[in-house]
């Protein structure tokens, strides 16, 4: 049940320098994002600046960094999400879906199946009219986006074993190389849209343009910052603040895997660690909830820790990029991810701005970071849009995600859906995702979850 391979302290030491590496290129990030007028005035986040200094100064193009430490931090980032995912379901937000939230938590998940619908109807129907008849690649092809996109770099790595069943072996690497395209649109698409909104007004958190206009504060000066919380209702004698949330994390981290390996072993079910950590942080705080304990229990403490597991995940995971496969596939890759960002943009701003009424966009944001690169991705367009949490989307998103991560974006439909495509064929396969797109699609409108715009604010 508990992982029995032992760590020399060679690996450790490894591993350690490998992080400080990656934490020197978020450095020299920091200050690039700081000094260079383009990228403040467009939100580009530091890690993704580190992750792109990452990979130029990697094994594919300069090689001042060699591709054991690059393949290090690729695995690394699949990882860091169990950390984010562990606590959301902790503390205060987790009683915050009242009956008034019940039909945004309804679209929420019909939304989910349907971008995930989308992911693999369209891509999979592209192969069978147009990728495998001109560039003759395998009907597989079709599967990368979902589990690059919703999956991300974890889902990806973890899918070499079906592939290699399969006897399609490029299909990992595209497939790692797909979620690295969606990580990057997903932030970069992420934060224009973001821009777009404030400039329109979509946005209900941030109202003004100021820090997209190149004259807000990014550094502020002794005076004006304000210090790390420190609060606890646990004296700082006993255990320091930050060490204790950790703690309780840990134990969530611990639970999530006991269910994995539960689930695994029993039921032979398989399903995302960062799925069965979000459950066991639930079950965490049903238990310490009704404790003394809960009180010491601070929602912004936990939003800093996974402030720092975010930063090191996109970085590393853009560091990592795998690029002669992008070479070796290169136009079926244009075609097939550029047809996708168009559908993920329309989604977002068409779809989705009638799905969840007020906090739409905060919503989308969350959504389309999620289903471009991992849930990680979507927290940080959150943050970046609404900095405190102040909406409800971090709320739903965290309520269905019991309902829907153990089937998409790393579940039972990603691992499952290529040995479908290689058993029935693609064209089945892909006609069946695409019914379920359109009932995915129309279900919210049928339950009146539907929010038509006012022509004055389109």
């Amino acid at each position: 049940m508990i992982p029995t391979t032992e760590i020399s302290g060679g690996m450790l030491d490894a591993l350690i320098v490998y992080v400080a590496i990656l934490g020197i290129l978020l450095l020299i990030a920091t200050w690039l994002r700081l000094k260079i007028p383009i990228l403040k005035k467009y939100h580009i986040p530091a890690a993704l600046i580190a992750g792109i200094i990452g990979l130029i100064l990697g094994p594919h193009f300069i090689g001042l960094i060699p591709s054991h430490i690059t393949a290090c931090w690729s695995a690394l980032s699949g990882r860091l999400i169990v950390f984010v995912f562990a606590p959301m379901l902790m503390g205060s937000a987790a009683s915050k879906v009242d009956k008034g939230m019940v039909k945004k938590l309804g679209g929420a998940c019909c939304l989910s199946y349907a971008l995930c619908a989308l992911q693999y109807a369209i891509p999979i129907l592209l192969c069978v009219f147009v990728l495998t008849p001109v560039f003759n690649v395998n009907p597989l092809f079709g599967t990368i986006v979902e589990q690059g996109w919703a999956g991300g770099h974890g889902t990806a790595g973890g899918m070499a074993l079906v592939f290699e069943e399969l006897g399609w072996m490029d299909g990992q690497s595209l497939a790692v190389t797909s979620a690295t395209i969606g990580l990057v649109f997903g932030i970069v698409g992420g934060v224009v849209m973001i821009n777009i909104g404030i400039r329109k007004g979509w946005t209900a958190i941030m109202k003004t343009s100021a820090s997209i206009e190149g004259d807000a504060k990014e550094l502020y000066p002794d005076e004006t910052s304000k210090p790390v919380d420190t609060r606890t209702a646990v004296a700082p004698g006993v255990v320091d603040n930050f060490a204790f949330h950790a703690a309780l994390i840990s134990v969530a981290v611990l639970i999530g895997w006991i269910i994995n390996w539960a689930l695994k072993t029993y039921l032979n079910f398989s399903v995302s660690w960062f799925v069965t950590a979000l459950f066991g942080g639930l079950l965490l705080w049903q238990v310490i909830k009704k404790t003394p304990v809960a009180k010491a229990v601070d929602q912004a403490t936990f939003s800093r820790i996974q402030g720092i597991s975010l930063e090191f995940l996109v970085a590393g995971a853009v560091a990592s990029v795998n690029v002669p496969v992008v070479v070796a596939y290169a136009m079926p890759l244009i075609i097939q991810q550029t047809i996708m960002c168009v559908l993920m943009w329309f989604m977002m701003m068409w779809y989705v701005r009638r799905l969840f009424g007020t906090y739409w966009f905060e919503n989308s944001m969350v959504y389309f970071g999620t289903f471009t690169g991992v849930a990680a991705t979507g927290l940080l367009l959150l943050k970046t849009c609404d900095p405190k949490f102040e909406s409800d989307a971090s709320t739903i998103f965290a309520a269905r995600s019991p309902f829907c991560s153990w089937a998409v974006g790393g579940g039972i439909l990603t691992s499952m859906t290529p040995v479908w495509v290689a058993q029935y064929g693609a064209l089945p396969v892909g006609a069946v995702y695409f019914v379920a797109l359109v009932i995915a699609l129309v279900l919210p409108i049928l339950f009146g979850c539907w929010h038509p715009v006012d022509k004055e604010s389109a």
